[in-house]
């Protein structure tokens, strides 16, 4: 018992004289997950892509400014995210392989596009105005959305195959139950412009996917695996493809004026009666492309026909572009 003992009181002994020498370090039980940094740069390089294809599939349905812009990427558990989130907020959940996610969207940027999708301007509500959506607006709404899946296969087509499916359109967030309360999730929020309005759209998915769905192997490598010749396209293609866009027809029309007239001075014009347009004889005509401003121009003939010479190429943001 005494060797025992002794052996006991010398194992505590040589024990503690080496923790003396060592400082303990305390572990956090709440810190969470973390991408790395090459996992930021993947998911960076994929959600950049998915803003872009966005923009690319809306802004011709639109006709209209349409910006989005990745903002930071940002790991938080689900029930504190979706308590986050306004009583009506239009949700757009699907199911991508084994797990659910979804996209949410700013009630007034959603409003500024339905609204531009009837034909309005694309501004936000007013402060007196509903707060909700009725089922005939909630359908027209939903079918512009559907493209932003669409837009997410396409951001991951260089990684992965992915084919997001719609489960269903949603405007209650705690109706929403996709995962568990504290299970760790991805918010890839982007500030939109639409028109006369701006706000925020978010996707959300489990980490635990995201993590799985990025490439094991470093950012650089990869890039320099898809930016290699064997990775380009062929050069007989591109040639095929360019003469092929040189013979597309672009309809193109100018415009020399308009003008207003009552009804009962229509039905009264006769052959000879001037039209007093609202353009001076002066001013350069507006040459339109699929009914849209891009050139202004002067009016003149060549080899004996009327034609329009081009002094002026417009760019987004000129007064007269989007005429």
């Amino acid at each position: 018992m005494r060797h025992d003992s002794g052996s006991y009181d010398e194992i505590m002994r040589l024990t503690s004289s080496r923790n003396r020498g060592e400082s303990a370090s305390t572990y956090d039980f709440r810190k969470t997950e973390k991408f790395t940094g090459d996992q930021i740069k993947f998911l960076e390089k994929v959600f950049v892509s998915f803003s872009e294809a966005v923009i690319t599939s809306l802004a011709p349905t639109l006709q209209s400014r349409f910006k989005m812009e990745l903002m930071t990427i940002i790991p938080r558990s689900y029930v504190s995210y979706v308590n986050s989130l306004q009583e009506t907020t239009p949700m757009l959940l699907f199911k991508i392989d084994d797990v659910q996610g979804f996209i949410d969207i700013d009630f007034g940027l959603a409003f500024a596009l339905f609204e531009r999708l009837m034909g309005g301007k694309g501004q936000a509500p007013t402060n007196d105005f509903r707060d909700s959506f009725t089922d005939l607006e909630k359908a027209i709404l939903q079918k512009p959305l559907v493209k932003l899946l669409d837009a997410y296969s396409q951001a991951w087509k260089d990684i992965k195959n992915v084919k997001p499916q719609l489960s269903s359109f949603e405007f209650n967030p705690m109706a929403v139950h996709i995962a568990s309360p504290s299970e760790l999730m991805v918010i890839v929020p982007f500030q939109a412009e639409i028109a006369s309005a701006a706000g925020a759209i978010n996707l959300v998915l489990p980490f635990r996917y995201l993590r799985d769905c990025i490439p094991k192997t470093s950012f650089d490598e990869f890039i320099l695996s898809k930016t290699s010749p064997s990775a380009s396209p062929q050069p007989q293609l591109v040639a095929y493809m360019t003469d092929k866009l040189k013979n597309a027809k672009v309809p193109l029309t100018v415009s020399l004026g308009r003008a207003e007239l009552l009804f009962q001075e229509l039905l009264s014009l006769e052959v000879g009666d001037t039209i007093r347009l609202d353009t001076e004889i002066s001013q350069p005509l507006r040459v339109k492309v699929n009914n849209r401003t891009k050139f202004l121009g002067h009016p003149g003939t060549k080899d004996s026909k009327l034609a329009c010479k081009i002094s002026r190429v417009l760019q987004d943001g000129d007064e007269e572009f989007d005429e």
